[in-house]
C-alpha cells in the first residue's frame, strides 16, 4: 500500500501496530502473484453522521493495484469482498475517499459530501465578531483528553461527520509521523474556553510562513470566530490554508475583506447505500411525503411522517429513478435531487423530483473532515 502511494515505510515508523488497531481481524484482502503482494483494500469500522442520527458504515481504505497488475480485475474482486463483509456484519452503507474520482462510480458510490480547499492571505484581514472567547495553548500531552469532547459536540448533527472511537483518536486523531508533516511543524493546538467551558479549537502546522490548519472544530458561531480570528494573528505567517473545511464555513463572512479568502470546491466522501431500506429508515426527513424511488431496477415506497420514515419494497412504476451511486449523493441531504436530475443521474416528472428535493434536503450541510 505504502509502495503504490508514492509512500516509504519509514516515514511511519509505526504503521504496522496502527493498522492492527484500527482494523478488526478479517477486514483486510491482499492479492498476490506467487509470493509478492500485488493489491490491497481494507474496511474501517465506523460511524457516520446522518441526517438525525449516527449510521453504522463500512470505510473503503488502503486500496491499491500495483501499476505493474492493473487491468486484470483485482479491484473489482477486492471491492466485491469489502462489500460482502459490510453486508455480513450488517453495515448498510460504505464509504471512502477515493484518490481518483474516474474509478468508483461504477460500484455504486456517489458524492455525498464535498469540501473547501481554502486560503486566506491574512495580511490586514480583521474577523467580526461582537464576543470573543479566551484562548489556551495547549501541547500534545493537556490536549490529548479535551480533543475528542469538542470534537463530539461540534460534530453533533452533521451529515457526513465520523464519530470517533478512543482508538481512533489514540491512533489517528494525534498522528504526527514524519509523513503527515510533509516538511512542516509539529502540530499546534489551540483552545477556545467560555469560562469553564471549552468550546473549540483549532490544530495547525506551520511551514515557510504559512499557517497550515489540519483542524478547526467550533461548537457555536462565537467559538467560530474566535478561532478564525487567531488563525489570522499569527506572526509571521501571512497565509493560513485548510484542505478539507467545511463548504458552510463562516469564514468568507466573517473576514474583512473576502477576497482575501479563496476556495476550491472538491469531492470528499464517496457513498454507496448497500441496504436501501435499512439506509432510509435510519435517517430523518425534514418534511412529510411518500415517493415511490427506483433504485437500480427495483421499487421502494418512501413514506415519512413527522421526520420518520418507513421504506417498503414494492410493485409499483417509480416516481423517480436512480442508480446506487446517485441515492449515494442523495441520502445526506447535501446533493438536490433536481441537480443530479439536469446531470442525468436522476429521472422522473418535474413534480416527483421537486417532491425528492423536499424530502430528502437537510439544513445542516454534510462535511467529512478527514481522509481515511
Amino acid at each position: 500500500m505504502m509502495t503504490t502511494f508514492g509512500l516509504e515505510r519509514d516515514g511511519d515508523p509505526d504503521g504496522e501496530p496502527r493498522f492492527r488497531a484500527l482494523i478488526a481481524p478479517g477486514r483486510a484482502w491482499a492479492a498476490f502473484d506467487g509470493t509478492t503482494m500485488v493489491a490491497t483494500a481494507a474496511s474501517h469500522t465506523l460511524r457516520v453522521g446522518i441526517p438525525g442520527g449516527v449510521l453504522p458504515m463500512a470505510g473503503l481504505t488502503m486500496v491499491t493495484v500495483r501499476p505493474t497488475h492493473r487491468r486484470r480485475g483485482l479491484l473489482r474482486e477486492l471491492v466485491a469482498l469489502h462489500l460482502a463483509d459490510a453486508s455480513a456484519r450488517g453495515e448498510p452503507a460504505s464509504a471512502l475517499w477515493a484518490s481518483e474520482a474516474t474509478i468508483y462510480g461504477r460500484f455504486g458510490y456517489g458524492v455525498a459530501a464535498e469540501v473547501d480547499a481554502l486560503e486566506l492571505d491574512t495580511r490586514g484581514v480583521t474577523i467580526a465578531a461582537a464576543a470573543v472567547d479566551a484562548l489556551e495553548w495547549h501541547d500534545e500531552a493537556s490536549a490529548r483528553p479535551l480533543l475528542p469532547a469538542i470534537y463530539a459536540v461540534a460534530i453533533a448533527g452533521r451529515p457526513g461527520a465520523l464519530h470517533r472511537s478512543s482508538t481512533w483518536w489514540r491512533e489517528r486523531g494525534f498522528l504526527d509521523a514524519s509523513l503527515m508533516r510533509e516538511g512542516a511543524s509539529r502540530r499546534r493546538h489551540v483552545l477556545a474556553r467560555r469560562g469553564a467551558d471549552a468550546t473549540g479549537y483549532v490544530v495547525y502546522r506551520q511551514l515557510a510562513g504559512k499557517t497550515r490548519i489540519v483542524e478547526l472544530m467550533a461548537v457555536d458561531a462565537r467559538a467560530e470566530a474566535t478561532l478564525w480570528r487567531f488563525v489570522t494573528g499569527i506572526d509571521l505567517c501571512p497565509a493560513a490554508e485548510w484542505e478539507t473545511a467545511p463548504v458552510d464555513s463562516a469564514l468568507p463572512w466573517l473576514a474583512s475583506d473576502r477576497r482575501r479568502v479563496t476556495r476550491v470546491r472538491h469531492d470528499a466522501l464517496w457513498l454507496r447505500i448497500g441496504d436501501v431500506p435499512a439506509a432510509l429508515t435510519a435517517r430523518q426527513y425534514a418534511s412529510d411525503g411518500e415517493l415511490v424511488l427506483g433504485v437500480d431496477g427495483t421499487s421502494w415506497q418512501l413514506a415519512s411522517r413527522g421526520g420518520r420514515a418507513t421504506c417498503t419494497q414494492v410493485d409499483a412504476e417509480p416516481d423517480v429513478r436512480v442508480d446506487r451511486a446517485a441515492l449515494g449523493s442523495l441520502y445526506l441531504g447535501s446533493v438536490p435531487a433536481s441537480l443530479l436530475a439536469r446531470a442525468g443521474q436522476v429521472s422522473g416528472a418535474v413534480e416527483s423530483v421537486a417532491k425528492a428535493d423536499r424530502l430528502f434536503a437537510w439544513p445542516i450541510a454534510a462535511w467529512c473532515a478527514e481522509q481515511f
